[in-house]
């Protein structure tokens, strides 16, 4: 019993000393406040109208925020546990300032780094969700912060960049992209209809949601061996181009359909002697 009773004030006595429950309630601390200004960060941005901000740079600079902010709890809330095992926490930040000049020296790289992240973030010359060109690599930004950056291409390859490296871009999300799409008809069909039911297709192209100009009858585009091809033009952001083309090619099928328009396909014929 003495020795259960021995136990039991061992586990007491370390559970109520400062040395235990301080730094356990630093990291609840910590925990907590991440959790809050990580909400607190995204709620200031879409509360507040900031109109010079579009939605991809808005979620590009609330994430680089929240990682600052959560650094900066961790740092203080570890030094507020340290404090506890009776450590001078003074004598530690100005070792971490001595030892900051001395890493500054030492990780210059990491700096340029961080300081062509915040040159990436004021220019404005990418942001979360762009299609980018690198280095003759083409993909979308799917990860971006102060050191480095992510680009995963449609083949699912991911390029991991450091900033620094990053000395000239192509943002293809800024340019405007155009799509041509072929449209075969039969012979016999007169060409003044089909001319008719593209003009109408192409005002409900102009309707999609990722048409961004209106689209173009570009009329005979070729006289092929089994059809006659017409061309229209349609416009959109880059990287929309092969939906749109799909959408398009999508109501071309129904309107065709719906006015008798003959789509040419391949046939065979037997012939019995």
């Amino acid at each position: 019993m003495a020795v259960i009773l021995t136990i039991i004030s061992f586990i007491v006595g370390i559970i109520t000393s400062p040395k235990f429950y301080i730094p356990v309630i630093c990291l609840i601390v910590a925990i907590a406040l991440t959790a809050i200004t990580k909400k607190a960060v995204s709620s200031f941005f879409l509360k507040n109208d900031l109109k010079s901000l579009d939605a991809k740079r808005k979620a590009t600079i609330v994430g680089l925020v929240q990682k600052i902010v959560k650094y900066l709890i961790w740092i203080f809330c570890g030094i507020s546990a340290v404090s506890a095992f009776g450590i001078d926490v003074t004598g530690i930040i100005t070792g971490v300032g001595v030892v900051g000049v001395v890493a500054g020296l030492a990780l210059q790289d990491a700096l340029k780094d961080i300081i062509a992240g915040c040159n990436i973030i004021l220019d404005n010359f990418f942001v979360l969700g762009d299609k980018i060109e690198i280095n003759g690599f083409v993909g979308d930004v799917i990860e971006f912060s102060l050191k480095n950056t992510k680009v995963k291409s449609v083949n699912g390859e991911v390029l991991v960049i450091s900033n620094r490296e990053i000395s000239s871009i192509k943002n293809l999300s800024m340019q405007e992209a155009s799509i041509g799409v072929t449209i075969s008809t039969a012979y016999e069909e007169k060409s003044d209809k089909v001319v008719k039911v593209l003009n109408n297709i192409c005002k409900k192209i102009d309707e999609f949601e990722i048409s961004t100009k209106e689209t173009e009858m570009c009329g005979l585009d070729s006289l092929s061996a089994s059809s006659v091809d017409y061309l229209i033009r349609a416009y959109c952001k880059a990287g929309d181009q092969w939906a749109l083309k799909r959408q398009i090619l999508a109501l071309v099928k129904d309107e065709f359909d719906k006015e008798g328009v003959k789509i040419p396909y391949n046939q065979i014929e037997v012939h019995n002697e």
